[in-house]
């Protein structure tokens, strides 16, 4: 089973000297994405922001990341978009970049084992 539905997991994880204010700054920012970004048609083309900023796992493999968000696509020509030409999020990136000590970008489309699958 798969789906044409793409998720985009980004992880940021701020330089030494960024303050919680400013770190809540990019945090709102990002989760506004979601309805400041247009398609070239003028309408919201993101179904869903989700953010995290407190790395709540107990397996101690977080790397220092500071705020997590996932967004969902609807497919691969959205987050071609997204990423290449729109103008809010390419704003965005020129903002939070300096802010950055690292980023970890993950995209993958979802789906499941079936039954043509070689065992792990």
């Amino acid at each position: 089973m798969s789906t044409s539905e793409v998720i985009h997991c980004v992880y940021l994880k701020y330089n030494s000297d960024v303050s919680a204010e400013q770190q809540a700054d990019v945090f709102r920012q990002f989760y506004e994405l979601k309805d400041a970004c247009k398609s070239s048609s003028g309408e919201p083309y993101i179904a869903k922001i989700q953010c995290g900023s407190e790395n709540t796992s107990t397996e101690g493999a977080g790397k220092g990341f500071d705020h997590a968000f996932v967004v969902t696509f609807s497919s691969a020509e959205d987050v071609k978009y997204y990423v290449d030409e729109d103008p809010k999020h390419d704003e965005f990136k020129k903002f939070v970049k300096p802010l950055l000590a690292d980023a970890f970008i993950f995209d993958f489309k979802p789906t499941t084992p079936d039954s043509t699958s070689p065992s792990a």
